[in-house]
């Protein structure tokens, strides 16, 4: 047997063999079936409760924001039925066969162990991908809704199938390497488990080894001024028990200040969440115009999830400023007043009824820009990650075998 040889009939074979392998049994028709009526039902639900829950506007108004925030859920939830769905094709591929005596037919012909795998791997990967096409009419339904480009619906799901290929890899990686069957298919799924949440827990772990106590500049009251304020502050209250609008601070008499705080520097494990599948589709997904100029205010005008996402990654990696605005704050406790975030990145203040009150901040918030993409680095991640494992599993199925566990069954 020639381990590396490929060819396009030997791959053809070992894929259409296994495709038969798959739909000869009609359950597989009901359970896409019942995968149709979840999807659906899930899309229903969420169309009809966000405009309800969340105040959004409905279809057709001006920045309708329930169309992104249902594209966003939906592929998130297909994205995850894919990573759980994956392993169920490929984790039993190779130990299952080796266990049924049917491999070894496969090993006694001109086929190459690369043929095999890998075309295994095809059959599970369009198997699976079946899935996700299914979804497509729930997908357009999104588009309908809201403002949502047909490119962003290809280029996001194509990341979605490239990462439900890795998974199909890892899983065949798992079914070459342990002959246990169960054994197999726990640790294909405790794999995703690991790229989905243990990074997450990890990362956060991590945190309070990152956080240092530094000196940090704030703009804000000297001690003295602010006794007197909060003493002038009670004495308004007792005064004007009932008021609605209390008395605005003293900000003209801010000045900047060194103080030494407890600091975290998520810039230095922000990284740990890139290879995540979901950051990974996040990223990927485009964003409109108006997104790249600040992500952090589309994100919060836009209830996008997609962008939700990518923007909470893209802030960890940001540096710290070391700078902080206390003066403005003190507007954010006192009734009558509300604090928002201009899209510069100054804080704003404004009354009950929408007047903007003459103030200024020194510390501005660095906008947070989609200019260097993150997903290829993660994606690149991935790929290796289930290039290595196909590559195991090439190796497991050359022959002559190396060394067999005791026990194993080759014909």
């Amino acid at each position: 047997m020639n381990t590396w040889q490929l060819s396009w009939s030997g791959l053809r074979t070992v894929t259409g063999l296994e495709l038969r392998q798959r739909i000869r049994s009609k359950r597989w028709i009901w359970v896409l079936a019942a995968w149709f009526v979840v999807i659906g039902a899930v899309t229903w639900l969420i169309l009809a409760a966000v405009p309800t829950l969340l105040g959004l506007n409905l279809p057709g108004e001006h920045g309708s924001s329930a169309g992104p925030l249902a594209f966003g859920t939906i592929t998130f939830f297909v994205l995850g039925m894919g990573l759980i769905i994956a392993p169920a094709f490929t984790a039993t591929s190779i130990n299952g066969d080796r266990a049924a005596g049917t491999l070894a037919l496969l090993q006694a012909t001109r086929l190459s162990a690369l043929e095999i795998a890998l075309g295994k791997l095809i059959a599970a990967w369009l198997t699976a991908a079946v899935f996700l096409v299914v979804v497509l009419p729930f997908i357009a339904l999104s588009m309908i809704w809201g403002d949502i480009s047909i490119v962003q619906v290809l280029l996001t799901f194509l990341v979605v199938f490239a990462e439900v290929a890795v998974i199909c890899a890892i899983g065949i990686g798992w079914s070459s390497l342990l002959n246990r069957t169960a054994m197999s298919t726990m640790m294909t799924y405790l794999s995703v488990v690991f790229l989905t949440v243990i990074s997450l827990i990890v990362m956060g772990l991590l945190v309070p080894l990152v956080v240092t106590r530094e000196e940090v500049r704030v703009w804000g009251l000297s001690q003295a001024v602010q006794n007197e304020w909060d003493a002038q502050a009670s004495e308004y209250w007792e005064k004007n028990p009932d008021a609605q609008v209390g008395p605005p601070p003293p900000t003209g008499k801010c000045t900047w200040n060194t103080e030494v705080e407890r600091v975290s520097h998520l810039d230095r494990i922000w990284w740990i969440s890139v290879a995540n599948p979901f950051v990974i589709v996040a990223d990927a997904a485009p964003l409109p115009p108006a997104a790249a100029k600040d992500l952090g205010e589309y994100s919060s005008s836009s209830a996008d999830p997609l962008a939700i996402i990518r923007y909470a990654v893209r802030r960890m990696a940001q540096p710290e400023t070391l700078e902080r605005d206390a003066c403005l704050q003190l507007y954010g406790s006192m009734p009558g007043y509300q604090l928002n975030q201009a899209p510069d990145g100054t804080l704003e203040v404004t009354t009950s009824d929408g007047t903007r009150v003459n103030v200024s901040s020194p510390v501005k918030r660095q906008p947070v820009s989609v200019d260097t993409p993150i997903w290829p680095w993660g994606l690149g991640v991935n790929v290796l990650l289930g290039g290595f494992m196909l590559w195991v599993a090439v190796r497991r199925l050359a022959i002559p075998y190396r060394k067999l566990a005791p026990g194993t069954r080759v014909a």
